[in-house]
């Protein structure tokens, strides 16, 4: 493989990972417009505004807009979640600044929202080798939710002095 394919392969996501924090959180409720309240299940990392006491605490940020191309979270969603603080306030990633988690056949998924990312050389082997189509979305490629972790953890620990 040449080198210029790995670095493409290991840019997957890493913008988000340099830039945001990464949590796992279940979306309870929408208390004001664009304003989303979720439970933390899981903190992969912290420095953007998240701290470790957050896990299990309800927190509040502001969603990404959900315009063209990007769907918004909803009530009731759980979600991998790109977030930071600007000014005080907890704001998604603006652009798919998300990855809803389902339950797909019996197996949990991470959806992403590209249609048939397992046929993309941009992205590692290891995902594409986990990827399916989203059943519901035609637009999205479901992941298995125990590989994205890990991948998105790997990230997480080789560039943690890299963040911003």
């Amino acid at each position: 493989m040449e080198t210029s394919e790995m670095n493409k392969q290991s840019d997957f996501l890493l913008d988000k990972v340099l830039r945001h924090d990464l949590v796992l959180v279940h979306v309870t409720g929408a208390p004001r417009p664009q304003v989303l309240r979720a439970k933390i299940g899981r903190i992969y990392s912290t420095g953007e505004g998240i701290v470790r006491g957050f896990l299990n605490s309800e927190i509040e940020f502001i969603r990404s807009g959900g315009t063209w191309g990007d769907v918004a979270l909803k009530v009731g969603e759980q979600a991998l979640l790109f977030v930071k603080s600007i000014s005080g306030k907890l704001y998604e990633d603006p652009w798919h600044g998300h990855m809803v988690v389902e339950d797909i056949e019996g197996d949990l998924y991470a959806i992403y929202p590209h249609k048939e990312l397992w046929l993309s050389d941009d992205v590692p082997a290891l995902i594409r080798g986990s990827s399916r189509q989203d059943p519901k979305r035609l637009y999205a490629t479901a992941i298995r939710f125990d590989v994205m972790e890990e991948y998105l953890l790997g990230l997480v620990e080789r560039h943690s002095e890299d963040r911003s």
